[in-house]
């Protein structure tokens, strides 16, 4: 490839890092700024049709409209949550369990992400889990960042398999009702649990790290290391059973299952005080115990006290939702019978989308929220303000995800074009492989993390260049298993830093306009784990060979 054409395919990435991180624009300046400089370069240096930039474009702007019906849906909940009294009971239910939010951390930040993460996926943990935090007393930008970085290991799983068996399997042309497809991709997915156990060993240590050292009035790296045993235990909790559920169950349950038994182990250990610290921290120093919540909602909030059960009834409601419309196979049908298709948008081949709105989360969403206005006797008042907030709410994630997530396609769908060149993507990625075949273990998570970063989904990710991996794999003489496990790894840690992502929870949060400083928080964890399992891949790669 010419300069001009390098800095074509390299455009969607560095006008994100340039405009969002370095200038900190808002999203929703800097993304429509990103579109408009990627169509003209697409157009003149790529030599891409009108028609293609149009199509992928209109492909983009669907996909938009199903993921605002999903933020729409999280932002709806978390409203409901606070306007009928839900958040309050729940922070004092957390208190109840341990006041101390470096323990919280680990039981919402890690195993409950996890858990909603191998259930639902597609950005769905971080907009849950980054509300019950700030209920807990957590300043956004610090539930935001935790609940972000947190969601890595257990998207190998994602929603119920999704990266592996969407991914991958079509990535690969694989037939998934084949058991031999389904058990190489099982062999894929336990291969990337064990490199997790090494690298995300760390990585709960990491979210309380920052948390004191970047979000606390001391800033301090010491209240962490006073947790760090219990930080690694609790890794371990989600990780080990992950593996054995996967072993036992199949990979569509692995992360879900593994996220869920570690939540239920450690909340048993803090009852019991078992590896707990021995002072009380919070944002403000140590305590001996915490002064009573004068935490600001911006609803007004109900006064009412909610019993545990009725507080988190509505997550339990929407995990049986989201769980039994995915593995109980009528409901699963049920669900998925309305189904928008939109093939070969304007006649260009390839570029289609469907969406299926009452299988997506965002429908289990607003069931869960309809259900909520009963469950918790809210008054019609509160029910028009909860709606009311929603809407305005989703306003600003709405124009930037209408710009980012057609960039991301004409990024995507660039092949065919004029200067005779495949798609931007494919085109950095060989030249990758090019230049780094010999050491693709280190460089395979990069590309996997490049694939999230840019289409927003690990599952997109591993379907964009898990035959690009297989075919690097085959020219060194790499494991295929292990070159795949890298690339996935990767994309897992891309989730971290996704615009898609950081958007959405960044609206439910009330951050919008922050997500460049948000991305500079995450891009820490991120950097950690590509790098991490890619020397591991490295080690690996000297004794695994084909």
């Amino acid at each position: 490839m010419t300069i001009l054409e390098w800095i074509t395919a390299l455009t969607p990435i560095v006008a994100v890092l340039i405009l969002l991180v370095i200038m900190r624009l808002p999203a929703s300046v800097a993304m429509p700024l990103s579109l408009v400089t990627t169509a003209i370069l697409a157009f003149f240096v790529w030599q891409l049709d009108a028609t293609r930039i149009m199509a992928a474009t209109l492909q983009g702007l669907v996909i938009a409209v199903t993921t605002v019906w999903i933020v729409y849906g999280a932002i709806g909940m978390m409203n409901t949550m606070k306007e009928g009294g839900g958040m309050n009971a729940i922070r004092s239910g957390f208190v109840n369990i341990t006041p101390d939010p470096r323990i919280q951390v680990l039981i919402v930040g890690w195993l409950f992400v996890s858990f909603i993460e191998g259930a639902s996926g597609f950005g769905t943990p971080a907009t849950v889990a980054a509300p019950l935090l700030i209920a807990l007393g957590f300043p956004p930008i610090a539930a935001v960042v935790i609940a972000l970085s947190a969601d890595v290991s257990a998207v190998t799983f994602g929603a119920v398999g999704t990266p592996a068996l969407i991914g991958i399997g079509n990535g690969l042309s694989l037939d998934v009702n084949q058991p031999e497809s389904i058990a190489f991709l099982t062999e894929v997915v336990l291969q990337t649990v064990l490199i997790d156990m090494v690298v995300g060993l760390f990585i709960p240590f990491i979210l309380i790290l920052m948390l004191t050292r970047f979000f606390s009035k001391e800033k301090s790296i010491k209240p962490a290391l006073e947790v760090f045993p219990i930080a690694i235990v609790a890794a371990l909790l989600y990780s080990v059973p992950a593996y054995i559920w996967t072993l036992i169950l199949g990979f569509e349950f692995g992360g879900m299952l593994g996220g869920l038994t570690g939540l239920v182990i450690l909340v048993a250990m803090a009852r019991k005080g078992i590896l707990m610290p021995k002072r009380v921290w919070t944002f403000d120093g140590y305590v001996d115990e915490l002064e009573p919540s004068t935490e600001k909602v911006t609803l007004k909030s109900t006064t009412r006290e909610l019993p545990q059960w009725k507080a988190w009834a509505p997550y339990l409601i929407l995990t049986i939702f989201l769980v039994l419309t995915r593995t109980v196979p009528f409901l699963n049908e049920l669900s998925r019978s309305v189904r928008i298709n939109l093939p070969n948008i304007l006649g260009v081949e390839g570029v289609s989308t469907s969406w299926e709105p009452f299988y997506s989360p965002g429908f289990m969403f607003i069931l869960t929220i309809i259900a909520t206005f009963f469950l918790h006797n809210m008054s019609w008042s509160q029910v028009t303000s909860v709606f009311k907030a929603t809407t305005l709410g989703v306003v600003g994630t709405a124009i930037t995800l209408a710009a980012s997530v057609p960039m991301v396609r004409i990024f995507i769908h660039s092949e065919n074009g004029g200067a005779g060149l495949a798609s931007m993507p494919v085109e950095l990625a060989t030249a990758a492989a090019d230049t780094f075949g010999g050491v693709w273990p280190l460089v395979a998570p990069w590309i996997g993390a490049l694939g999230a970063f840019v289409s927003g989904s690990a599952t997109f990710s591993n379907m964009m260049f898990s035959s690009l991996t297989t075919n690097v794999a085959e020219s060194v003489g790499l494991n295929e298993t292990l070159a795949l496990s890298m690339q996935m790894a990767g994309a897992n840690a891309g989730n971290m830093i996704c615009v898609l992502n950081v958007v959405a929870v960044a609206s439910v949060a009330g951050l919008l306009g922050k997500e460049g400083t948000i991305i500079r928080y995450t891009l820490m964890p991120m950097i950690y784990y590509v790098t991490a399992t890619g020397v591991i891949g490295l080690i690996l790669g000297m004794f695994f060979l084909n």
